[in-house]
C-alpha cells in the first residue's frame, strides 16, 4: 500500500509540474488564433501591394477606432518573458508611465516600416494592459536586443508593422528604465 501511495503522490507532482509549465508557456506566448473583424481585414490586410497596405495604415493613423488597446486602461504591468518566473517578476507601471506608454504606442513616429521577422520567444518583456475589472484588454511583446520589434494584441495601424524606429527604441527604453 505504501508503494501505491508513493506512486500516486509522484504522479500528482509530475502532472502538476506539467500543467504549470504548459500554463506558463501559453501565458507568455500566443498559441491561439485571433479573429480579425471583416472590416479590419478589408481595410488593412486585403491589399495587393505593400504600398497599398502602408497607405491604408497611414490613412488610419490617429483613428480613435484603432487606438491601442481600444479600451480604457486602468493598469499596466511589465513582465520579464522568462520561463516559469514571468508572473513572479511582474511590476506595476506608474500612472505617469502608463500614460507615456499609451501615447508611445499610439504615435507612428516611434515605429518604422521595416520587416518584422522574429519570434515571440525572443521578446525580453511583455506589457499587459488591464481595465478597471482587472481584465486584460491589451498585450505587447517587446524585443529590444538585436531586433527592436513589438507585437500587439489588439492590432493598431499606429504601430505600423511593429518595428521600432531608432528614436522609438530610445524612448521606450527611457520609459521602462526604472522597471
Amino acid at each position: 500500500m505504501k508503494i501505491l501511495k508513493k506512486i500516486i503522490i509522484i504522479l500528482i507532482i509530475i502532472v502538476s509540474v506539467v500543467i504549470i509549465m504548459i500554463n506558463d508557456i501559453n501565458d507568455r506566448n500566443q498559441y491561439y488564433s485571433i479573429v480579425t473583424p471583416d472590416e479590419e481585414l478589408k481595410t488593412f490586410f486585403m491589399h495587393k501591394t505593400s504600398e497599398e497596405q502602408e497607405k491604408a495604415y497611414k490613412e488610419n493613423f490617429g483613428n480613435e477606432e484603432y487606438k491601442f488597446p481600444r479600451k480604457k486602461v486602468a493598469k499596466v504591468k511589465l513582465y520579464q518573458n522568462k520561463f516559469l518566473i514571468s508572473r513572479l517578476t511582474s511590476k506595476d507601471i506608474s500612472e505617469t508611465d502608463k500614460i507615456k506608454l499609451l501615447n508611445f504606442f499610439n504615435n507612428p513616429e516611434n515605429f518604422s516600416w521595416g520587416e518584422t521577422t522574429w519570434s515571440l520567444d525572443e521578446s525580453e518583456y511583455i506589457l499587459r494592459f488591464f481595465d478597471e475589472n482587472e481584465v486584460e484588454v491589451g498585450k505587447i511583446w517587446l524585443c529590444f536586443e538585436g531586433c527592436g520589434m513589438t507585437k500587439s494584441i489588439p492590432f493598431s495601424p499606429n504601430m505600423k508593422y511593429g518595428g521600432l524606429s531608432k528614436s522609438g527604441k530610445d524612448k521606450i527604453k527611457e520609459i521602462l528604465n526604472d522597471y
